[in-house]
């Protein structure tokens, strides 16, 4: 009985050992599997994240290299083209330009001059490369204030001598030097021919001029500018006042133009004064993508010389009359449209006149001066490359004096054109 109980006792415990043996070996087992799981989640976690800084670190260098790829290369040997003591910006530009005309009948000269002609040339070949231009914008800040200016020159001078067109100096709103009269405009019809067209003009004076915005839009001139008569016996005494009011289209298609003129001169033998005296507006239009418009109508009276067309002596003394000083009077115009045929390819067809009084005692007076000079013209103009430029041109222009006399001037002008 006792060794049948002792039998199962051990058993029992036998089975007991086993099962606790076989439970500690599961436990151990799940224990190290956890363990290895961990650390590969672990491991994983640290590949992420070494992946993500890889990424960002070529996200980096590629920013870097475009931004290397934009900046321009600049050669550490290579000197400056134009340097000067002060730091000052200098740009130089200008063109190689060179002209022919083939003159079919008219003023004898290598560009159009219907105002002047007598139609005493005929069937005559002309070349020049006198319209050759360069010039220097200067620009530099001191002390808060801009300062510029600016220096131009050709080889349009007397007998083709070597000129300054335009040289002046600009501090704030201020200009001081010679460009341009404030009284003319820029609505001129493009115009191959050097000589500018009838009813515009491109005098250029000494004078001291201040501009202000009314508004972001438009600007207001005021100029004192050297009087350009010069008419025997008569003198100016005092500078040449000039306006101009100029307003940008807000759909940035174009502008127009009001403009003032009032000058005063003596004769020096009497001591008579007289003024002269101007007014005139125009406009550029983009009216379509392709096509520009210009117009622009002046008046004058007593005005000498601005407007090309008109003659040298606007006022002249009348010896037999108590010598009264007797001015002539003009309307002027000048229009035309110029359309790009191709980005590289545009054509113009301008008109240009001019209209004195007959009626006035200037005209009794002066019975050989211009009455009425017309011009009209049609060119076009290629570009094979940005820099260069090839043009032909057809011009046609009379002249009428105050007898009636009538004077042309034709002519074809071929133009080739390199900018820098």
């Amino acid at each position: 009985m006792s060794q049948v109980l002792t039998r199962k006792f051990l058993a029992k415990g036998l089975a007991v050992a086993v099962a606790t043996l076989m439970l500690g070996t599961v436990a151990h087992a799940e224990t190290q599997e956890q363990k290895e799981i961990k650390q590969l989640r672990q491991e994983i976690e640290a590949l992420k994240t070494l992946v993500l800084q890889q990424q960002q670190v070529q996200q980096t260098q590629a920013v870097q290299i475009e931004q290397v790829k934009a900046t321009p290369q600049q050669s550490a040997a290579a000197p400056k083209a134009l340097s000067t003591k002060s730091d000052t910006e200098v740009k130089l530009y200008g063109f190689v330009r060179g002209d022919a005309n083939y003159i079919i009948e008219g003023s004898s000269g290598d560009f159009s001059d219907v105002a002047k002609t007598n139609g005493q040339t005929n069937d005559k070949f002309v070349a020049t490369a006198k319209t050759t231009r360069i010039g220097l914008d200067f620009k530099t800040n001191v002390e808060g204030a801009e300062i510029g200016g600016k220096l131009e020159s050709d080889f349009a001078g007397t007998n083709d001598s070597f000129r300054v067109r335009q040289a002046y100096l600009t501090y704030e709103n201020w200009l001081i030097g010679q460009t341009q009269s404030t009284f003319l405009s820029n609505h001129a019809p493009f115009m191959i021919d050097f000589s500018t067209n009838v009813g515009g003009g491109t005098t250029r004076l000494p004078m001291v001029r201040y501009g202000f915005d009314l508004t972001p839009a438009t600007q207001l001139f005021l100029a004192a500018e050297k009087p350009n008569s010069n008419a025997a016996d008569i003198k100016s005494s005092v500078p040449t006042l000039t306006a101009k009011l100029a307003h940008n289209f807000d759909d940035k298609k174009g502008n127009a133009s009001a403009r003032a003129l009032v000058e005063v001169y003596k004769d020096e033998n009497i001591n008579k004064r007289k003024a002269g005296w101007g007014l005139a507006a125009g406009t550029t239009y983009q009216v379509l993508d392709p096509l520009k418009a210009t117009l622009d109508v002046s008046y004058t009276k007593g005005v000498n010389g601005i407007l090309y067309g008109t003659n040298a002596n606007d006022a002249f003394v009348d010896d037999e009359n108590d010598r009264n000083i007797e001015q002539n009077e003009i309307w002027a115009v000048q229009t035309g449209l110029t359309y790009s045929i191709l980005p590289n390819l545009k054509t113009s067809i301008g008109y240009g006149a001019l209209f004195a009084d007959k009626d006035s005692d200037y005209a009794d007076l002066n019975d050989v001066a211009n009455k009425e000079v017309q011009q009209a013209w049609l060119n076009l103009v290629y570009s094979p490359v940005k820099p260069l430029e090839f043009g032909v041109e057809y011009v046609n222009g009379e002249r009428k004096d105050f007898n009636n006399d009538k004077f042309k001037d034709n002519r074809i002008g071929l133009m080739s054109k390199y900018s820098f």
